[in-house]
């Protein structure tokens, strides 16, 4: 089974809540996943990575130009299936930054509880989805250790860019910076790549933090849920769909276009989050470094244009400012 570290436990802990049985993640829990996804993606970045990456950066600003342009369109598709108002819609449908977009959907006046539920559903959507199409047509799932042939971190290393990972990654979330579990240690591991100290992280911290991520993901499914409004989950499993046709087909262009293996493209461009997308391609053997680098570029693209897109949206009357139709 593909991403057994993220799978197993997303729906092992989402069968467990369903059931009322479940535990609900401490917060240090998810974000303990997060910074170790974070250093174990930054240490992929050395220098001679980071030569190739430069090639393929307008194909990047493409990408997250595709992405803003199915926000847009699967919004007001979102927002006729959900019957919700404009701002709920559009950042609902936003892709990447799930909790940001939630925070930032609360301050635009939307309904933030519908934005969370329909980010929350799609993620796992694509994560299941994307990771058996993938090592369905892999025709088999390489381990970390057979597909990185590069030595482990030293220990006193780990420990000493985790602690200074802790420190800065609380430091800059009291600042509201986005994602700043993730990127934040994956900048501080990046750095210590860039200066030639090529090294992995053992696969069993790897394993832990996907695990992490699994259980944030899984406690989602909860009888209120499923229950809380079925249309708003309608119209986001429809917009979901929807989204992965379309990335499917641009991942062709970008595959095609720019020489990347199939694979590789339609995880880069997949509409899933940046933590669950490149840990995909790290335990798949994808190309890793371009997967997360696309996925960034994405997110902070989002993070700065959805405002903008937003007011744009709703002045020109593609989307409604209430709702489309009456509940």
């Amino acid at each position: 089974m593909p991403l057994p570290w993220i799978i197993g436990p997303m729906f092992g802990v989402g069968l467990l809540t369903y059931a009322g049985r479940g535990a609900r993640q401490p917060a240090w829990a998810r974000k303990a996943g997060q910074i170790t996804i974070g250093i174990a993606l930054g240490l992929y970045f050395t220098p001679a990575v980071i030569r190739e990456l430069s090639l393929y950066a307008g194909w990047m600003v493409l990408g997250a130009a595709f992405s803003l342009a199915l926000t847009a369109f699967f919004a007001r598709l979102f927002q006729h299936l959900g019957r919700t108002d404009g701002p709920t819609a559009i950042y609902a449908s936003a892709i990447g930054a799930s909790s940001d977009m939630a925070i930032a959907a609360q301050r635009a006046g939307a309904n933030g509880a519908a934005v969370a539920s329909a980010h929350a559903l799609r993620v796992m959507i694509v994560v299941t989805f994307v990771s058996f199409l993938a090592a369905l047509l892999a025709g088999a799932t390489p381990s970390p250790s057979t597909a990185m042939r590069v030595p482990e971190i030293a220990p006193a290393t780990f420990v000493t860019l985790a602690l200074i990972a802790v420190a800065m990654s609380w430091g800059v979330s009291r600042t509201r910076f986005p994602n700043p579990w993730v990127l934040v240690p994956l900048a501080i591991a990046a750095t210590h790549a860039a200066t030639g100290h090529e090294s992995r992280l053992p696969d069993v911290l790897v394993n832990g933090g996907s695990v992490l991520i699994g259980w944030a993901l899984g406690q989602h499914m909860t009888r209120d849920f499923f229950r809380r409004s079925p249309r708003i989950l309608l119209a986001a499993l429809i917009m979901t769909l929807g989204m992965l046709a379309l990335s499917f087909a641009f991942a062709a262009l970008i595959s095609a276009a720019m020489g990347l293996p199939m694979l590789s493209a339609i995880v880069a461009t997949s509409p899933g989050g940046i933590a669950e997308m490149a840990i995909t391609a790290k335990v798949l053997a994808l190309g890793a470094p371009v997967v997360t680098a696309f996925h960034l570029v994405r997110l902070v693209s989002v993070i700065l244009l959805i405002r903008p897109l937003s007011v744009l949206l709703l002045r020109t009357g593609w989307i409604r400012l209430s709702c489309s139709a009456p509940p």
